[in-house]
């Protein structure tokens, strides 16, 4: 692992590898933010959307289960290349929009106040805002934002953010992540392995180990699939078929 890491360093200038060890010296945490990545980071919106695994525009980190220490060990590394700032948003990526009909009355000449069946919104075009947010949030238009464009006939598309733009996005992944190579064959520093750790240490699972097959949706007599609704032209019972029928008939 050591001799990867510095291998991506110095094949992408500008990268941040590093490793963390447990107590026992044993492998616990791995860091990896590729110098194309950072770099095309700084040319879009702080937005940084978060899933389920930790892997961020190809900053990643490999650890030992995902956990609040792991995740906080995650975003220690993370501000070192993705300093904090006013425009940083961390959010969990949700879309509930639904189509709406909305009533449009035109405030002056960029503000609105846009309405549903139960509430009421301000939208300002100019200063790219609404009072629910997400037009603020997303750098998008929300769908207030859409009635009000369309209201006065503008196009909705001239209040999109630069960074959605796709000459934006040419530019932040215009540069490579070029591979290491073959580890065995490149020199590395005299104390590359002195960084070595052996993998952590592993949890036997409880039980007996599973010995047969798990059948996916739709097979044979999985329930839900199409065998369970249909009978046996045999003996008329659900769950197989007359080839398969081992019931008595009589």
């Amino acid at each position: 692992l050591s001799r990867w890491l510095y291998k991506i360093t110095e094949t992408n200038p500008g990268s941040l590898t590093y490793q963390h060890v447990d107590a026992a010296g044993k492998f616990k945490y791995a860091f990896v933010a590729f110098g194309p990545s950072i770099r095309g980071f700084s040319l879009m919106r702080r937005v940084i959307a978060m899933g389920i695994i930790i892997y961020i525009l190809s900053l990643f980190a490999v650890v030992d289960a995902e956990n609040g220490a792991s995740w906080k060990w995650f975003f220690r590394g993370l501000s070192q290349k993705i300093p904090d700032a006013s425009d940083l948003v961390f959010k969990l990526v949700s879309r509930l929009g639904a189509a709406m009909l909305l009533n449009v009355y035109q405030v002056d000449r960029s503000e609105f106040e846009v309405k549903n069946e139960t509430m009421k919104f301000v939208v300002d075009l100019e200063k790219r805002h609404c009072t629910c947010n997400v037009f603020d949030i997303d750098k998008i238009p929300c769908i207030h934002a859409i009635a009000a464009a369309k209201h006065i006939k503008r196009d909705e598309n001239r209040f999109v953010d630069a960074s959605h733009l796709t000459e934006t996005w040419a530019k932040a992944y215009a540069e490579s992540i070029h591979p290491g190579g073959e580890l065995s064959t490149s020199t590395y520093p005299e104390n590359i392995d002195e960084l070595s750790c052996p993998p952590p240490a592993t949890k036997k699972k409880s039980g007996r180990p599973p010995t047969k097959r798990k059948r996916s949706v739709g097979e044979f007599g999985v329930p839900g699939s199409k065998s369970q609704s249909h009978k046996c032209s045999r003996c008329g019972t659900g769950g197989h078929n007359k080839i398969t029928c081992q019931r008595p008939i009589g």
